[in-house]
């Protein structure tokens, strides 16, 4: 096998995230990419990114908030204003209008970010969307990842946590300006797996060492932030060019 990359929330933005799989000479057939959520929303082409890695031998996502918002929309038709008109879903739902989308392929793209894990955990790496919410050891990561999700209930707690808590980075954050870890509820997970997040844009990618913790959200739903694509193993990133909303 090739690469393990990650990409961060990439929310629609499909000819960004081709710019910067060419920059790393992206191969589909040895690579694995992992995404950190919000494959949707904000970007002009949620079709073109869900087709793209539905196609991939080697790609695994995990949901993030905006993507339930996605699911609910491709299988039930929901278009809560707060999606709509505050976070970006007119740009999606326009996207499946103007691609003129099947009622099947809908479905299917529905079903497959229905089936979306809250983590990934590998031999080597943790996958979350927001981080590690508090109260939570390596043991509790592994049983969730192999926790399948039930369509149509309400989101539970914990699933909220991992797509929405950023505690666990700004512990991060606090402890590598300050060299003091000063939330003891917030300790670094005790893991030798290096943990991979999204969902806080940041100008850059943001390292912890001692949080085990790689953020590669820079901004791909915002005007003027990039995406940003990591080689997990070397650390080496790649950007695209800034986003234009």
């Amino acid at each position: 096998m090739g690469r393990n990359l990650i990409v961060g929330d990439i929310h629609g933005q499909y000819g960004l995230l081709m710019e910067v799989l060419s920059k790393a000479a992206f191969c589909p057939w040895s690579d694995t990419l992992y995404v950190t959520g919000d494959l949707a929303d904000r970007g002009r082409d949620t079709v073109s990114v869900i087709r793209f890695l539905m196609s991939l031998p080697y790609c695994h996502a995990v949901l993030g908030n905006h993507d339930v918002w996605l699911e609910s929309f491709l299988l039930d038709d929901a278009r809560p204003s707060l999606w709509l008109d505050s976070n970006g879903g007119r740009m999606t739902a326009a996207s499946y209008l103007e691609e003129r989308v099947s009622e099947e392929e809908r479905k299917l793209h529905g079903t497959w970010v229905r089936n979306l894990p809250l983590c990934i955990v590998t031999d080597r790496f943790i996958i979350a969307h927001a981080g590690i919410p508090i109260g939570y050891d390596e043991d509790d990561v592994l049983n969730l990842s192999d926790s399948p999700r039930k369509r149509g209930s309400s989101l539970s707690q914990r699933e909220k946590d991992f797509m929405w808590d950023r505690g666990y980075i700004a512990s991060a954050m606090d402890y590598e300006e300050s060299g003091r870890i000063h939330n003891h509820n917030r300790l670094p997970l005790a893991t030798s797996r290096r943990i991979f997040v999204g969902h806080t844009p940041l100008p850059r990618p943001f390292i912890s060492d001692r949080y085990h913790l790689a953020a590669v959200d820079t901004g791909g739903g915002h005007d003027g932030g990039h995406l940003t694509l990591m080689d997990m193993d070397t650390m080496d990133i790649w950007e695209s060019s800034p986003v234009v909303l």
